[in-house]
């Protein structure tokens, strides 16, 4: 939990679930989640993934890119603020009839990460370029020496669509396309590939890079809030760190985020995207009922948009909007 504020009467809560897209797919039971969806507002911002909506809380300004890279590199205690920093991903690409998407995420062993960034590092040494496995292994960052010029899209956003028509772009995107070219040529027959392939896994046949910053522009805008802030993420911890906030520990569900908070307004960015009706939907349609909530904001993260649900206590006696399936309103907002 990171704690600033003053008292208040009427507890306004934003709730961040990102990767929302694995909740959607999983085909759990979400009678509560349903009931949210009926008689809540929604809104969709098609243009940036959830990442930026909880950036722009802590008054954060877009660089060509969201600076993620930049904001998570810092929650995880990397030293260097010199040059320009990007999120990387390994994935693995799928031919379609006459274009490559992003298939699945990949998720690497520690052993992989080390060999491959080591052996990335060896290559691109004389460049000036780093590749730096990220403590929660989820991602890489990519370290340049200089700052660039250049605008890419997230992962969130890249899934499942063309890839040739979201590369880098700007003045050093070609240099951006290049590097993953060449990455490519090295990873084809990589024998971290060879030994995932015999183990009947996908290899990793191309980086996504995204999310580039630099510190000094960033250093420059953060805020500190004035919500209590539950989470525990590398960019949240970040986006901390700037703030000049304490870090604790992220709550697992709304039981207890109610018993840690304070009847502060605050902001929670949940990691978990499996157990979320249990956890989080239906005690939030509880809490609503008893009023012990002014405002809550939904945000969830699908594809790189962003749907944001908002609801107040008077919502819930709207028993005339019917439950659909959850999918139809993520298919409809737009």
């Amino acid at each position: 939990m990171l704690c600033v504020s003053e008292k208040s009467d009427d507890l306004i809560l934003d709730v961040y679930f990102p990767q929302f897209a694995q909740f959607l797919l999983s085909g759990k039971d979400a009678s509560a989640f349903a009931k949210l969806c009926a008689i809540g507002l929604w809104e969709v911002d098609e243009s940036d993934a959830i990442e930026a909506s909880l950036c722009q809380k802590f008054g954060v300004k877009k660089q060509m890119d969201w600076p993620l890279a930049t904001i998570s590199a810092k929650g995880e205690g990397v030293k260097s603020e010199s040059g320009y920093w990007l999120l990387v991903h390994p994935v693995h690409l799928v031919l379609q009839r006459d274009f490559f998407t992003l298939g699945e995420a990949l998720a690497l062993t520690t052993a992989e990460t080390e060999v491959l960034t080591a052996d990335l590092n060896r290559h691109f040494s004389q460049d000036g370029l780093s590749f730096i496995p990220s403590q929660s292994g989820d991602f890489w960052y990519l370290h340049v020496e200089e700052d660039l010029d250049v605008a890419t899209y997230s992962l969130a956003e890249a899934m499942g669509r063309d890839v040739g028509k979201l590369m880098p772009s700007g003045k050093d995107g070609m240099r951006l396309q290049s590097l993953m070219n060449e990455v490519q040529m090295l990873l084809h027959a990589h024998p971290v590939n060879q030994l995932r392939e015999q183990q009947g896994s996908l290899p990793v046949n191309s980086l996504w890079l995204s999310g580039g910053g630099e510190f000094q522009a960033l250093s420059k805008a953060i805020q500190k809030p004035t919500f209590n802030f539950f989470a525990h993420d590398a960019l949240s911890a970040g986006l901390a760190v700037l703030a000049g906030l304490s870090r604790q520990i992220q709550v697992q569900n709304y039981a207890a985020f109610d018993k840690a908070n304070n009847a502060d307004d605050a902001v929670v960015f949940v990691r978990d995207v499996v157990e979320l009706e249990g956890a989080w939907f239906a005690p939030l349609l509880g809490a609503l009922k008893r009023r012990k909530l002014k405002l809550l904001r939904c945000h969830f993260d699908v594809h790189g948009m962003t749907f944001t649900l908002t609801l107040t206590p008077s919502d819930t006696w709207k028993f005339w909007h019917k439950t659909r399936p959850v999918g139809h309103y993520f298919n409809l907002v737009n």
